[in-house]
């Protein structure tokens, strides 16, 4: 499928950048890795009149670790933030789930903001305009009500990004900026819940660092991803866990997110809460994922059955659970 004709824009610094997102508001979309943003032009969802390439400006990738924390800058590519020793010692799950996006060839130029800041999908939703122009509308499209659920006038489109849930469970950062300004906000709220508008991000507005706390103390995490492959798909269902110690032994620190479960990745606080106080012996992880198979509502608009992939929330936080408990014991945690 050919591209939709644009008007195509390379700016050599970050200002200049900024100035274009000021200048274009409205009528520009970035472009880094291009791994999504092509294909969703290609079937006509994305039809900006300015395509913008960051390739070309300097200070937008790179891994840096500074006191107490790491900015990573959003045009890293998945690759470097996966094979990054720093990343792999002091954030395994983050350099977990950069492993697990897709293939390598398509690790080597997508990035971890192009990653984070994806659109929700649907089969309804992510098909040709020829297919799409056969039925309906949907939400999504400006229709008057969802086709995944009849009659509904909520979206249900599903976020499948791999980075966010782990960078929410290590408490990550966003830096924004737009001409003139900036804000840093959590990462879980760059998300709307609404599958229509996913991300509250400015039409100006331009992802330049992901900032991750690095934890202090004993600590595990881990990322799990249920997929029909083992490589080129995106999650159906994924959950990422990050546990701490305290010197005590006790799990004192802890955060359950979901991912691919709706419109948004849902922070599980109720399972989080359910590990704190005890030492991570006592832990069953059985019994901890049984509210994420609660929380998680999937519906019949992926590649599997929506009642699958409810059940298989708690099987895949469950994993995550014992994975991240496991990596306490390799940290040399004495309990």
């Amino acid at each position: 499928m050919r591209l939709p004709p644009f008007h195509y824009l390379a700016p050599r610094t970050h200002a200049e950048a900024l100035e274009m997102m000021r200048r274009y508001r409205g009528k520009v979309r970035i472009c880094a890795g291009g791994t999504d943003v092509m294909n969703l032009l290609r079937l006509r969802l994305l039809t900006p009149s300015y395509v913008m390439s960051l390739k070309g400006v300097a200070g937008l990738t790179g891994i840096k670790r500074r006191r107490g924390d790491f900015a990573i800058a959003a045009g890293t590519t998945l690759r470097d933030v996966e094979e990054a020793p720093e990343i792999r010692l002091s954030l395994p799950g983050v350099a977990q789930s950069a492993g697990l996006v897709a293939a390598p060839p398509i690790r080597n130029v997508a990035t971890i903001g192009g990653n984070l800041l994806q659109d929700t999908r649907c089969l309804f939703y992510n098909q040709s305009e020829l297919v799409r122009e056969a039925a309906a509308p949907c939400l999504k499209q400006g229709g008057r009500v969802c086709a995944a659920v009849k009659g509904s006038k909520r979206c249900f489109s599903v976020y499948q990004g791999d980075m966010a849930p782990s960078l929410i469970a290590f408490g990550a950062r966003a830096v924004l900026k737009r001409k003139g300004g900036g804000r840093t906000v959590p990462v879980e709220a760059l998300f709307s819940g609404r599958g229509t508008r996913p991300l509250f991000l400015g039409d100006d507005e331009m992802l330049t660092h992901i900032i991750i706390p690095i934890p202090k103390g004993v600590y595990g995490s881990s990322y799990q991803k249920l997929r029909l492959r083992t490589g080129l798909e995106y999650p159906l269902i994924s959950s990422a866990v990050f546990i701490g110690v305290s010197k005590k032994g006790e799990i004192d620190r802890a955060r359950v997110v979901i991912g691919a479960a709706g419109p948004a990745p849902i922070v599980d606080g109720e399972a989080a809460a359910s590990l704190i106080g005890r030492r991570p012996e006592e832990v069953n992880p059985e019994e901890a994922a049984d509210h994420a198979g609660s929380i998680a509502r999937p519906v019949d608009n992926l590649a599997m059955a929506g009642q699958y992939r409810k059940k298989m929330a708690k099987v895949f936080t469950k994993r995550a659970i014992e994975a991240a408990l496991a990596a306490l014991g390799k940290a040399g945690a004495s309990w």
